[in-house]
């Protein structure tokens, strides 16, 4: 089973979104034996996803249920086969960990933070996941047919 790990920093908003929409995407596509995961690097242990979070995935099609937030621990970073950091600045905090990558790394553009913005900024973020989350799939299935 490979493991992904997504990291923002209060694991509500952007990696939760990340979370959701490559775990569809995965089961969509019929990928199996991929595991995915998020947290935050200052992360409260239990919290929901935030409600814009939630209703942007709605809008674009998605089932956010049942999310609890989490903290960035050492050993989920070192149980990871892959983690996937929202931005370069998130990167830097675990850098020293092996498989981080930073989101600008693997789509060429990191994903700006929506907290406290209005309805359209979450929506806009939902897309921006999406078409990163569009790439990570399309490399995982490249990945698994050179196998």
């Amino acid at each position: 089973m490979k493991r992904i790990l997504f990291v923002c920093t209060g694991n509500t908003c952007r990696s939760p979104m990340a979370e959701v929409i490559l775990k569809s995407k995965l089961k969509t596509s019929g990928v199996k034996g991929i595991s995915v995961k998020s947290a935050g690097l200052s992360a409260t242990d239990g919290n929901k996803m935030s409600k814009n979070s939630f209703r942007a995935l709605k809008l674009l099609g998605y089932k956010p249920y049942g999310f609890k937030s989490t903290r960035v621990t050492g050993a989920k970073l070192l149980k990871s086969d892959l983690v996937i950091c929202m931005t370069r600045e998130h990167k830097e905090y675990i850098k020293n960990f092996p498989k981080v990558f930073s989101m600008s790394e693997i789509t060429g553009y990191d994903i700006a933070d929506p907290y406290g913005g209005d309805m359209s900024v979450y929506i806009k973020t939902s897309h921006e996941i999406e078409d990163a989350c569009n790439v990570i799939l399309k490399k995982l299935i490249e990945e698994g047919e050179q196998k």
